[in-house]
């Protein structure tokens, strides 16, 4: 029931809807949803450059090379929390799943701890690790 709920929301709006509080909240939100969109559509393009602070295409390009391969439908985001570590970083938690183009998950679900960094071209993804989904965003 929750995940129907939260999956009517998440059609109704962008992936999270930015509904005001702390800078890296409303900023953190903008750029996770840009990477979820840019990433549904497999463009390493747009994730080098307006979601990355640096990055590594080639690396990109391959993983979404392999997830078609795969038959990659969509990622799927069920949560994403946020929290400053300083002025001009942050870090992002993000809960998701991957689903086939055919319906049903490619993995378990999957969570992925983002580093965040302001920019003079804005709030960007500087760092990005895979973790268990059970992890709790902490910047302490």
């Amino acid at each position: 029931m929750k995940r129907l709920m939260l999956a009517a929301v998440l059609l109704a709006a962008p992936a999270f809807a930015q509904t005001g509080g702390t800078e890296i909240e409303v900023m953190g939100r903008g750029l996770i949803n840009r990477w979820i969109a840019a990433y549904n559509r497999a463009d390493s393009d747009a994730m080098m450059k307006d979601i990355y602070a640096n990055g590594d295409l080639a690396r990109l390009k391959t993983t979404f090379f392999d997830l078609n391969a795969e038959s990659f439908g969509k990622l799927d985001a069920y949560s994403a929390a946020f929290c400053s570590t300083s002025a001009t970083n942050g870090k992002a938690l993000l809960r998701f799943t991957r689903l086939y183009t055919f319906g049903g998950k490619m993995n378990d679900d999957e969570a992925k701890v983002f580093d965040l960094v302001r920019t003079g071209a804005g709030w960007r993804i500087a760092a990005e690790v895979d973790v268990p989904y059970s992890t709790v965003l902490s910047c302490f």
